[in-house]
C-alpha cells in the first residue's frame, strides 16, 4: 500500500509541470478554434494509430473509452507516465522552416473499487496553441504603399487547455460495461496582434492582445461489450458519446497604439482595457464507435471512427469558421509468444497504425487534411506485467496548394505503465 501512496504523490508534485508543459512547436494551424486538439492516446494506442475505443486492456490505462476501466483485475494497480518529441517541417512556396520540442505528455492512475467497478485519475493536455508569424510588407509589394512605407505585422500564439480527469467504470454484466469520464478544463489562450510602421516615426503602431482564461467541466460517456468465440477469439465493439458543452471563460482585452519617438521616447495610448467575466465557450459533443479482434493475445486488429460538428462552436457568441471533422484511426498489434522466457523478441508487442481526419480548419475553401502512419514496440519489463512503450508517427497537415502551408511532423513518444499489486499484504518469514 505504501507503493501506491507514492505514486499519488509522484502525481500531485507533477501536476504543476504537467499543467504547464504544453508543446512549443510552432504551428501556424494552432490559431483557429481552441489550438491543436490532442490525440487523448497513451502509449500503446499511440502506436496504433490512436485507436481506442474497442480496446479492453488490464494491463494498460485507455481514457478515449472509459467503459474500459472496468477490465481492471481486483487486485491491480496501473501507474503511467509519458513523455512525447516532436519535430516539424513547415514549407510554403520556396520557404522551409523547422521546430522541435519534447514535452511530459501524460500522468495517470488505474485501479479497481470492486470487482466490477474501475477508476482512473490523471492529466493529459487538451489542446495547444502556439505560432509566431511574421508578415511583412516592402517597397515592390502588391500592397506597398509609399505613403506609410514599409510594415511589420506580427501574429503570436501561445497557451493551451489541459485536462484533469476521473474516469469510471461499471461491469453491467460479464460481457457489458458502461463508463463516464469527469474532466476539468483549465487554461489560457493567448492571441497578440502587432502592426509596426519601420519607416515613420509620426505613426502610431498598434498592438492588440486578447487572451482567454477557461475553467469548467465536461463529461463524456463510453460503452463497451465483449463476445467469446471459439478457437480464443474475443470481438469488443465500443461506443463513446459527449453531449454539447458551454464553458465558463473569461475574456481580456488589451489594444494599445504605441509611438516611437525621436526624442527618444516610447508613448502609449491605450485604445482599450476590458474583462469580459461572463462569457463562455461552445464546444461540440463528439460521436463515435470502434471495435478489436483478438486472436488469444497473440494478435489484435481494430479500428475507429468519430465525428464532431465544429461548425457549431461558438467563442463568445461568435463563430470561428469551422468545419465538421471525421476521423478514422486503426492499428494492429502482434506478439509472437509473451510466455517465452527465453527468447526476449518473442514477447515483444510490435504495433502499426494509421490515420485521417479532416480537421476543422478550412482556408480558402480547401478543409485541410491530416493523416500518417504510426509503428512502435511493447518491451515488458522482466519478472513483471510492467511495459515499456515506444511510438513513432510520420503524418502531414494542410498543403501547398491554394497558397497554403504543408505541415510534415514526426512524433516520438515514450511511455512507462508500471503494474503493482492493489491491497496485497506482504508475507514475511
Amino acid at each position: 500500500m505504501l507503493r501506491k501512496v507514492q505514486y499519488l504523490f509522484i502525481i500531485f508534485i507533477f501536476l504543476p509541470y504537467l499543467a504547464a508543459g504544453q508543446t512549443e512547436n510552432n504551428s501556424p494551424y494552432s490559431r483557429f478554434g481552441i489550438g491543436d486538439i490532442a490525440h487523448h492516446s497513451f502509449g500503446k494506442n499511440r502506436a496504433l494509430g490512436g485507436m481506442s475505443f474497442g480496446l479492453r486492456d488490464p494491463n494498460a490505462i485507455v481514457i478515449a473509452n472509459p467503459a474500459s476501466l472496468s477490465a481492471r483485475d481486483t487486485m491491480s494497480f496501473l501507474f503511467e507516465f509519458g513523455v512525447i518529441g516532436k519535430s516539424t517541417e513547415l514549407s510554403s512556396g520556396d520557404l522551409t522552416d523547422k521546430f522541435d520540442d519534447i514535452n511530459f505528455n501524460h500522468l495517470a492512475i488505474a485501479f479497481p473499487i470492486t470487482k466490477r467497478i474501475g477508476t482512473s485519475i490523471g492529466i493529459i493536455p487538451y489542446s495547444n496553441q502556439n505560432y509566431n508569424i511574421i508578415s511583412t510588407i516592402r517597397e515592390g509589394d502588391l500592397l506597398y504603399n509609399p505613403a506609410t512605407g514599409d510594415l511589420d505585422c506580427k501574429y503570436i500564439g501561445t497557451g493551451g487547455i489541459n485536462q484533469f480527469f476521473i474516469g469510471n467504470a461499471l461491469k453491467l454484466n460479464k460481457n457489458l460495461s458502461l463508463g463516464f469520464n469527469f474532466s476539468y478544463l483549465f487554461g489560457t489562450l493567448e492571441r497578440i496582434r502587432t502592426l509596426s510602421f519601420v519607416d515613420r516615426y509620426d505613426f502610431y503602431n498598434s498592438k492588440y492582445s486578447d487572451k482567454t482564461i477557461i475553467g469548467d467541466i465536461k463529461f463524456d460517456w463510453g460503452l463497451q461489450y465483449t463476445a467469446n468465440f471459439k478457437h480464443d477469439l474475443e470481438l469488443t465493439v465500443g461506443a463513446i458519446f459527449s453531449s454539447n458543452t458551454r464553458l465558463s471563460a473569461k475574456q481580456e482585452v488589451l489594444q494599445e497604439n504605441i509611438v516611437y519617438s525621436v526624442d527618444p521616447g516610447i508613448y502609449i495610448d491605450t485604445v482599450q482595457n476590458y474583462s469580459n467575466d461572463n462569457g463562455h465557450i461552445f464546444l461540440p459533443g463528439k460521436i463515435g464507435a470502434g471495435f478489436t479482434f483478438k486472436k488469444s493475445d497473440k494478435l489484435m486488429i481494430g479500428a475507429d471512427y468519430y465525428s464532431q460538428n465544429w461548425s457549431d462552436a461558438k467563442f463568445f457568441g461568435k463563430s470561428d469558421s469551422l468545419q465538421n471533422t471525421n476521423t478514422i484511426r486503426g492499428g494492429i498489434e502482434f506478439v509472437p509468444n509473451s510466455r517465452d522466457l527465453r527468447n526476449y523478441l518473442n514477447s515483444i508487442h510490435y504495433r502499426i497504425g494509421g490515420h485521417y481526419s479532416n480537421t476543422y480548419i478550412q482556408l480558402n475553401r480547401e478543409q485541410l487534411t491530416d493523416f500518417g502512419i504510426s509503428f512502435g514496440l511493447g518491451l515488458p519489463l522482466r519478472g513483471s506485467k510492467s511495459i515499456f512503450n515506444i511510438a513513432f508517427e510520420l503524418g502531414q497537415r494542410g498543403t501547398l496548394e491554394k497558397n497554403l502551408i504543408k505541415e510534415k511532423y514526426g512524433i516520438l513518444s515514450f511511455s512507462l505503465t508500471l503494474y503493482d499489486f492493489w491491497f496485497l499484504k506482504p508475507k514475511f518469514d
